[in-house]
């Protein structure tokens, strides 16, 4: 009897434990899809224009290529695969996939957080996830750093996989190897910073037995990632390796230095990216370095937020480029978050309300003003009313060719004349190697095409062939990016067809 009811007991313990397990799981999927739906309908009305950024890597949905000029290709292609889902390309449609490449990235934090941990920690990533500031802002916007994240997790996943079963062998694991391989070009593919983090892959192998991989399975991985990223690289080899060489421009080395208060300024914002709860609790967890998972955590995340501080303290870096670390970073702050229940519920609160406020701006608070003056959304708002107006003048002044030096402006005007057929755009020939824009390197003015040509321009930017032309338009430059400037159309005179005259 006492058999049959230890066997009841357990059975009932594991019926238990199965209980909890789908509890968190129900947590999970309820919570990232609710964040997800309330995103996706509030982009439907969001009011903001397509930043720079975004109608580039619209232009690239168009042609569609295995290289850009600034990134990699794969976000184009995601954005080409959103609008012919949705048969349009307004901003909607641009920027849709980026809500949900996040729900697939919590969802993937929920599955890697319950192989290291169990099914609790994994809820709660996947919820730390969707909430995070950083999230919740490039939930509005189209970027590269969206589907790389998916792929480093991703990554991730397939190499503990693989790690599970090293002793064995066999098909499963050449599959997943191949998987690796191509989740990590893909990431590439993604954006370039995917590279900064797997050299520390080792490291985290080196700490931790359950990240190590056999050399074969590695090195099958490392060449089918290889193959995946071969047509960008010839793309490159085919441009100069403009890619490659604008993402060492904007590094700027040149300008090498000691910024203490750049890079504390760069440490300081990755509390705005993942919220400070979630950044402290991070460093916090370093303190258990002892135990082998918090050691390879901390290697698959703390080198890579070093190595961009670093970068910031001899140059500069964006927020944004240590995002890489916080795929195991927020493996490392979840559990020692979910060990202090007021730490836990302070960080979600304080994040969900960003996540409810950020889309509610971009709806309702277009004209919210700082106390400077400036609009709060001003980087996203101008500058399709400004393109506009530009548009509608050169068709009153039967314009064939609409120029442009500034990035801004080619961008919205390449995305406004998208089936025009009878005014062209083109970027303003400036007579420099290498082109310093996408536009400049393919869509350059070309000689015979100058005689209906206009360029749109700030009245204080023009180039210095043009200095004395009157306008043929002007006006001041509505809310938004470029408020209060002048900008205005000009004719384009035969001296500036000199190379030597295409400079500002």
């Amino acid at each position: 009897m006492s058999g049959v009811a230890g066997q009841f007991h357990g059975t009932e313990r594991i019926g238990g434990l199965e209980t909890e397990r789908s509890r968190w799981v129900a947590i999970a999927v309820f919570s990232v899809l609710g964040v997800t739906l309330f995103r996706i309908v509030c982009l439907a009305f969001d009011s903001t224009d397509l930043f720079v950024d975004e109608a580039q890597y619209w232009l690239w949905s168009r042609e569609m290529a295995f290289g850009a000029y600034s990134k990699p290709p794969l976000i184009g292609w995601v954005i080409r695969l959103t609008t012919w889902i949705m048969g349009g390309e307004g901003t909607f449609d641009v920027r849709l996939a980026a809500p949900i490449l996040h729900a697939m990235t919590a969802g993937a934090m929920f599955y890697l957080g319950r192989m290291i941990y169990d099914a609790r920690i994994g809820a709660l990533a996947a919820i730390i996830y969707i909430t995070l500031p950083g999230v919740s802002l490039s939930s509005l916007l189209i970027s590269t750093d969206t589907p790389m994240l998916l792929f480093i997790v991703v990554s991730l996943i397939l190499w503990r996989k693989l790690s599970a079963i090293r002793t064995e062998g066999g098909p499963l694991a050449l599959m997943l190897a191949t998987g690796l391989g191509f989740a990590v070009g893909l990431g590439f593919l993604s954006k370039y910073a995917m590279a900064f983090l797997f050299p520390f892959v080792p490291l985290a192998a080196y700490l931790d037995r359950n990240w190590r991989v056999r050399w074969s399975h590695a090195l099958l991985a490392g060449a089918v990632a290889t193959l995946v990223v071969a047509p960008n690289l010839w793309w490159n080899y085919a441009h100069d390796f403009a890619t490659a060489r604008h993402t060492v421009s904007i590094a700027h080395w040149n300008a090498a230095g000691l910024k203490f208060g750049s890079a504390l300024g760069f440490f300081g914002a990755q509390a705005g990216v993942v919220g400070p709860f979630v950044f402290i609790a991070m460093l916090m967890a370093m303190r258990d370095i002892r135990t082998p998972t918090v050691r390879s955590l901390c290697a698959l995340s703390i080198p890579l937020l070093l190595l961009m501080t670093a970068q910031a303290l001899i140059s500069r870096a964006f927020a944004n480029w240590a995002v890489g670390a916080y795929a195991a970073g927020l493996l490392l702050a979840t559990p020692w978050l979910a060990a202090r229940p007021h730490w836990l519920r302070a960080s979600l609160i304080l994040n969900a309300v960003v996540a409810i406020i950020l889309p509610l701006l971009t709806i309702f608070g277009t004209e919210l003003r700082l106390p400077n003056g400036d609009l709060a959304l001003k980087r996203y708002l101008g500058r399709s009313a400004l393109v506009s107006t530009a548009i509608a003048d050169a068709r009153r002044l039967d314009a064939h060719v609409l120029v442009a030096s500034d990035r801004s402006f080619l961008a919205e005007m390449f995305y406004q004349l998208r089936d025009d057929h009878h005014i062209v755009p083109r970027a303003w020939n400036e007579g420099v190697e290498p082109p310093s824009s996408h536009y400049a390197l393919l869509y350059p003015l070309q000689p015979g095409e100058t005689a209906n040509a206009l360029l749109l321009s700030r009245a204080d930017s023009l180039p210095a062939c043009m200095k004395d032309e009157p306008p043929q338009a002007e006006w001041a430059a509505t809310a938004g990016f470029m408020e209060r400037a002048t900008v205005g159309l000009w004719k384009i005179p035969a001296s500036c067809l000199d190379g030597a005259n295409h400079g500002p």
